[in-house]
């Protein structure tokens, strides 16, 4: 039997439970001075405020930066490293969504690394080799307010430059420590909560059937799964349990998709960012990206295989869930969110992008980007 060799790897140290934000002041009690990222509504929901005391009570002085954009850009980045610079932080904390926690692992590459330069350690084409991202030294403690990046244990970040998203990928962002309060997602609007969940769906079957996977990014990738299937609806309408197991299934996907990877509707929605948010768009796309993995009796394979880890019977009842969850939280038709003329035109350049993007590398069947642009149809005019 020839083994292929994998590795599977956790940098972060996670803390979870109700009141978990507590633990800020035992971990900051080591440093001087402390920098938050962190959204408007976290600020207007007490918990920066929570944050700032804790902090401030185990000594530390706190400086923070509110009002994260949703779409990332490394131009906001190059906005707010002069402030980061100026308070010169020993530890830097994102409190929000994964856009914030995406942003405090930029500005910690350029406030660690000022001589690096973006377009040398960014990825955007699986056919170029950026430079890797050098040592980095602050320390980084990601807290989520929703659940669905899983950004707060990946290494990578997903930042606009110029309207075009690109990603960083490596350890040295990976955070250090991830806070995981529930109080925090019983905030979310019902829509957040839908696209988020949804997106854990995707993360953690993309991650199960990749190139990449592991027996043990798998055992995450069930579990998160199996998670959104029994408590999304439920999540969706506010349940406050349903929406701490959801929080936590988030994480358990990110860890799956770490190191399992991601696949092409990942990289579809990426490159289609402009048409919709992006727990939404994966959301869509995913069925569409099923039928078509499943032509391939390997990767056909790994969705029943995955299908009867959940209970189900094979893999064409596991992508009849996946759609009747869509249609249960009246998730829209693309054709409903977008306009016709302005998707057309956009999708020959949409499509070569989507091809180029590095997750197709992880995707269990190669796709051209003739078959991209057909995906991309099939999913507009679905009925």
């Amino acid at each position: 039997m020839v083994m292929v060799m994998q590795t599977f790897g956790l940098k972060t140290q996670i803390i979870l439970g109700n009141g978990s934000l507590s633990r800020l002041q035992k971990i900051t009690s080591s440093y001087d001075r402390v920098l938050i990222l962190a959204s408007r509504s976290v600020k207007r929901e007490g918990f920066l405020k929570e944050a700032e005391k804790y902090i401030s009570e185990a000594g530390a002085e706190v400086e923070s930066i509110t009002g994260v954009s949703a779409e990332p850009s490394y131009e906001y980045v190059e906005e707010i490293l002069p402030r980061a610079r100026e308070f010169h932080p020993e530890l830097i904390i994102a409190i929000g969504g994964g856009s914030v926690i995406d942003v405090a692992k930029a500005v910690k590459v350029f406030y660690d690394s000022p001589e690096t330069a973006f377009e040398e350690i960014a990825f955007f084409s699986r056919f170029q080799r950026p430079k890797p991202i050098p040592k980095l030294k602050t320390p980084l403690i990601a807290i989520p307010s929703t659940s669905g990046a899983g950004s707060e244990v990946s290494g990578a970040s997903v930042l606009k430059k110029n309207g075009v998203k690109y990603n960083l990928v490596s350890f040295e962002i990976a955070p250090d420590f991830a806070i995981l309060d529930p109080r925090l997602p019983v905030t979310m609007p019902r829509e957040v909560a839908r696209n988020s969940g949804l997106d854990v769906l995707v993360h953690a079957i993309e991650a199960y059937v990749s190139k990449a996977a592991s027996p043990f990014s798998d055992v995450m990738a069930v579990k998160a799964a199996k998670t959104v299937f029994e408590l999304l609806p439920k999540s969706v309408e506010g349940d406050n349990e349903a929406r701490e197991k959801m929080h936590y299934a988030a994480t358990m996907a990110g860890i799956a998709f770490l190191n399992g990877r991601l696949g092409l509707a990942h990289a579809m929605s990426h490159k289609g960012a402009w048409m919709a948010p992006h727990g939404l768009l994966n959301a869509i796309l995913h069925p569409c990206v099923m039928e078509f993995n499943m032509r391939d009796e390997g990767a056909r394979l790994r969705y029943r295989e995955l299908a009867k880890e959940l209970g189900m019977k094979d893999e064409k009842e596991l992508l009849a869930r996946v759609r009747e969850l869509n249609e249960k939280l009246e998730v829209p038709k693309l054709r409903e969110i977008v306009e016709e003329r302005e998707f057309l035109a956009r999708l020959d350049k949409m499509s070569e992008k989507a091809y180029h993007d590095p997750l197709i590398s992880f995707n269990p069947i190669e796709p051209s980007v003739e078959e991209i642009k057909k995906l991309y149809l099939e999913a507009f005019y679905e009925k």
